[in-house]
């Protein structure tokens, strides 16, 4: 009996998993990663890295909704503002590049969803010194932009704050001098 019971679930699981892929197959969109979005976040970075806020300032819509990992939602202005503070906390800000030999990029892809959503994400990892406290810093991180037309309307960040917040703390301690 406990066989056939074990030949039943396996069977059952076998099934659904096969339905599963096939719906997935074709249900939800496409996902690129050489596409025009996937290479506009590879210049995105490539700007961030080289501190170049005019792409930014374009890359960006002004009606941007952006979430950092706090879960706290800023607008562009305030967005802006952030980046300007990262690039004056850190220098020598660098993105791991991809670790697949085949891209050459960042771990980039773009999903083009059937309901027309357009959503690019970036897995990787910065590393840049502290102009304040003087250390060498490092994490991974996670990123989500959601696209209308040319435009990123909305950007989610996952990562750990804790580097950017010891940076602030340091700048902040050096301008209270």
């Amino acid at each position: 009996m406990k066989k056939l019971y074990t030949i039943l679930l396996v069977g059952l699981f076998t099934i659904s998993c096969n339905n599963t892929a096939s719906k997935s197959d074709d249900s939800f969109g496409v996902v690129l990663n050489d596409d025009e979005k996937s290479l506009m976040i590879q210049k995105l970075f490539e700007a961030v890295e080289a501190e170049d806020v005019s792409y930014l300032q374009n890359i960006f819509s002004d009606d941007l909704k952006h979430t950092n990992p706090d879960g706290v939602v800023i607008n562009k202005k305030e967005f802006m503002t952030g980046i300007e503070n990262i690039f004056d906390m850190f220098d020598d800000i660098k993105f791991k590049k991809s670790e697949y030999e085949e891209y050459e990029n960042l771990e980039i892809e773009t999903t083009y969803y059937k309901n027309g959503k357009i959503w690019t994400n970036i897995w990787s990892e910065m590393s840049a010194k502290g102009n304040y406290s003087g250390n060498e810093m490092s994490f991974r991180f996670h990123i989500s932009y959601l696209w209308d037309g040319d435009k990123i309307i909305e950007e989610v960040q996952f990562f750990n704050p804790t580097a950017f917040n010891a940076e602030g703390l340091a700048k902040e301690m050096s301008l209270n001098k």
